[in-house]
């Protein structure tokens, strides 16, 4: 049998923030996004965050959803409530398995989410679908599975 090339077309580059408490997998995400050409900025915290999101206008943000000082869904909704960054969208990386906590948080069609731990080709592939095909998000799979 012969295997077929699964490589993805080279796109143009995005800036993306992706905000983790964790350095390890802050690290991990800069290198993954990096791959694609996309200008990748970090943060430690939401609040840290929300300020680099406000200076840079980012078109995309990876936010974890447990964090000290201010968690992602504090976070999420920072961005939904400030009109000049509103419109950004937002992959929220989640341990938690609590459909009731997720549920609200993803109802906007521009916030999605990856189950941690997380393969690094769904993280490509994630982000690739919410930086160059509009309208493809929430995860409806998710969203059956949570009713």
């Amino acid at each position: 049998m012969r295997k077929e090339n699964l490589s993805l077309p080279k796109l143009p580059g995005k800036k993306i923030i992706t905000i983790d408490d964790e350095l390890p997998i802050r690290s991990l995400i800069r290198h993954t996004l990096r791959q694609d050409d996309h200008k990748v900025f970090e943060a430690g915290d939401g609040r840290a965050g929300l300020e680099i999101i406000r200076r840079e206008l980012p078109d995309l943000v990876v936010l974890d959803f447990v964090m000290p000082v201010m968690n992602g869904a504090e976070t999420l909704r920072a961005i939904r409530s400030d009109p000049r960054i509103a419109h950004i969208p937002v992959l929220l990386l989640t341990g938690v398995k609590d459909a009731e906590k997720l549920a609200p948080l993803l109802q906007d069609s521009r916030s999605d989410f990856l189950d941690k731990p997380f393969l690094v080709e769904t993280l490509r592939a994630r982000v690739r679908k919410m930086l160059y095909s509009p309208g493809a998000t929430p995860d409806k799979l998710f969203m059956k599975a949570a009713s």
